[in-house]
């Protein structure tokens, strides 16, 4: 009889899942470019300056043994990433926003963080983005991976929101996507 620790079986869940057909079919929102089929981008994003970030509890049993921190690793990476990018002044009231962007970790069935915008007056959301962390063997990879698919996001949101820019992020980082590779 074999014994195995709670992050070796984690890490060999997270390994196993990606082969699986059902994973393989997720992709990350901009895979193929952020709105590449050009659709009306909504007012509110375009000329949004006061952004509120929230937290959307997601999967917290990821954490520490799957990935380094706790469950609000994605609120903290990706708002201290909108916050050096500038684009928006953060404010910790969600009523003084012009945007809300939600923030939220899923682990099943293929690890992804999650951001939701909405209008911070009429609460309609107005977009989204996902994208996928890549299920590597050791955690320090996963966690290389974690922060990339925050990366990513802001890359998301910076490509949407700014005229014919690159998301700059992204560039920075040198980073591709999960499902990029996949093709």
């Amino acid at each position: 009889m074999f014994f195995y620790s709670k992050q070796f079986v984690a890490a060999v869940g997270l390994y196993v899942c990606c082969a699986l057909p059902v994973c393989a079919e997720q992709r990350s929102s901009a895979a193929k470019g952020v709105n590449s089929l050009a659709a009306p981008v909504p007012t509110p994003l375009l000329n949004g300056k006061r952004a509120f970030i929230s937290y959307e509890l997601g999967d917290v049993t990821s954490f520490p043994s799957a990935y380094s921190g706790g469950p609000e690793r994605a609120y903290s990476e990706f708002f201290s990433q909108m916050k050096a990018w500038g684009r928006f002044e953060l404010v910790m009231n969600p009523s003084d926003a012009d945007l809300v962007f939600a923030v939220r970790f899923v682990d099943a069935p293929t690890p992804q963080i999650r951001v939701g915008i909405s209008d911070g007056k009429t609460h309609v959301a107005l977009w989204g983005f996902v994208e996928q962390v890549d299920p590597k063997m050791f955690k320090k990879s996963r966690d290389a991976s974690f922060t990339a698919s925050v990366q990513l996001l802001v890359g998301d949101v910076q490509a949407l929101v700014t005229t014919g820019a690159a998301p700059q992020a992204a560039l920075k980082a040198g980073k591709t996507r999960m499902s990029d590779q996949a093709e």
